[in-house]
């Protein structure tokens, strides 16, 4: 009975062992069933590691999906990575947009994208010239523009270049240009100003030129440009400044008459006029009348008018209580008394006119210019100002009743104050 018992056991433990190993196959199974079964690739053609449903280049290998030009085209697969037209290939800038394709410096590296548009070693972003080769820097003005890219390198509002010769010292400031000897070198830049041979350092009269550099009282200063201690010139204590702008003008038939002869004479002039206004006493400006050249056709010039004007424009206005005139000389045996000529200085302010003296035939004694006519002596002809000018005039008007003449006036200096001159 036991063993009966047994042999129903063992049968019992081995399908009992079956059934749980058929269980278990089962209970796998329906576990698959549940998620779904064995997993399938999702495709990454070029392998990158970004899906080619969202990879910017699905066949070309491209990781960080770099895309310069935003086009939905990754770099790695796109022959115009900035946008611009201009395939990479022959691109000199491939991911910054430039059409143009400027180079400056010719380095094959477009000025978009260069750092040194210039090739000259001085980064853009401090280069004070970016696009002009500059390694130096030099700024003479100051203004933050380098010299090389600047068309006014010293700053002084006259162009270095305008197409007419520009400015005569480029480097140095000088807007007035003052060239006193016309060398188009400004007095500013010119080692000789007067161009005596005498370099300036060492001339003792830099702007009169004087070769000799004679210096009769040994003072330092030559002879030339020395001034007088007495006389007319050392009564004037204030002449024009020399920034004032002095010009001539002639007018009337007897100065154009002269055009209709054959040849042509200049009969009337005002020659040298910076030198009436340049407040060196051993210069002059000359106004002259060449009227004995019209003996051939005097009959048919008589009582005809001329006039000749000096005008001096002063840079600010000289207040009432001055004066206004000029230092005059009429070289001798240059006129006849027959010219009745009328010698005027008329004062103006802001163009309209404020005062004027005269002098004629009939009242040169009483204003001291009775050597005026015949001789020779340095004479001041104006008056003290009651008005304020910023002009003074020196007119000389004619009527021709005689003309065998050569009438010559010097204006030595304009002048703006005067201790000794009288009051008309």
């Amino acid at each position: 009975m036991i063993s009966k018992l047994s042999f129903h056991g063992s049968h019992w433990l081995l399908a009992l062992a079956l059934c749980c190993s058929v269980g278990l196959s089962a209970c796998n199974r329906a576990q698959d069933s549940d998620v779904g079964g064995p997993t399938t690739p999702i495709p990454d053609g070029d392998g990158d590691g970004v899906l080619d449903s969202v990879d910017n280049c699905p066949t070309t290998p491209n990781t960080d999906q770099l895309d310069s030009d935003g086009d939905g085209q990754g770099d790695a697969c796109d022959s115009d990575d900035d946008n611009d037209g201009v395939p990479d290939g022959g691109d000199n800038c491939p991911v910054v947009a430039n059409p143009n394709q400027l180079d400056t410096d010719g380095d094959g590296q477009g000025d978009a994208c260069d750092g040194d548009d210039d090739g000259d070693g001085v980064p853009d972003g401090s280069d004070n010239c970016p696009i002009v080769a500059n390694p130096d820097q030099l700024d003479t003005d100051g203004d933050g523009q380098g010299d090389a890219c600047d068309n006014d390198d010293d700053g002084d509002g006259v162009p270095d270049d305008d197409g007419n010769g520009g400015d005569n010292c480029p480097t140095v400031p000088n807007p007035d240009q003052l060239d006193t000897d016309g060398d188009g070198d400004g007095d500013a830049c010119d080692t000789d100003d007067d161009d005596d041979g005498v370099a300036d350092v060492d001339d003792n009269c830099p702007t009169v030129a004087n070769p000799d550099q004679l210096d009769s009282d040994g003072d330092g200063v030559g002879d030339a440009c020395e001034g007088p201690t007495t006389g007319p010139l050392a009564s004037c204590t204030q002449f024009a400044p020399t920034t004032s702008v002095a010009t001539g003008e002639t007018g009337g038939l007897l100065c154009l008459v002269g055009q209709l002869t054959t040849p042509a004479v200049e009969l009337c002039a005002v020659e040298q006029p910076a030198f009436g206004a340049d407040s060196l006493t051993q210069t002059f400006t000359t106004m002259q009348y060449a009227v004995s050249l019209l003996e051939p056709v005097n009959s048919a010039l008589l009582n005809l008018l001329g006039s000749i004007s000096y005008k001096v424009k002063l840079p600010a206005a000289v207040p009432a209580g001055n004066f206004a005139g000029f230092v005059i000389e009429q070289p001798p045996a240059t006129a006849d008394i027959s010219l009745l000529r009328t010698l005027t200085v008329t004062t103006f302010l802001a163009d309209a006119q404020q005062e004027q003296f005269t002098a004629d035939a009939t009242n040169l004694d009483l204003l001291g210019l009775s050597g005026l006519l015949g001789e020779s002596g340095l004479d001041l002809l104006g008056g003290t100002n009651t008005q304020p000018y910023d002009e003074v005039r020196l007119s000389i008007s004619s009527t021709l009743l005689s003309v065998d003449l050569i009438d010559t006036v010097r204006v030595y200096e304009t002048c703006t104050h005067s201790e000794t001159a009288a009051t008309p």
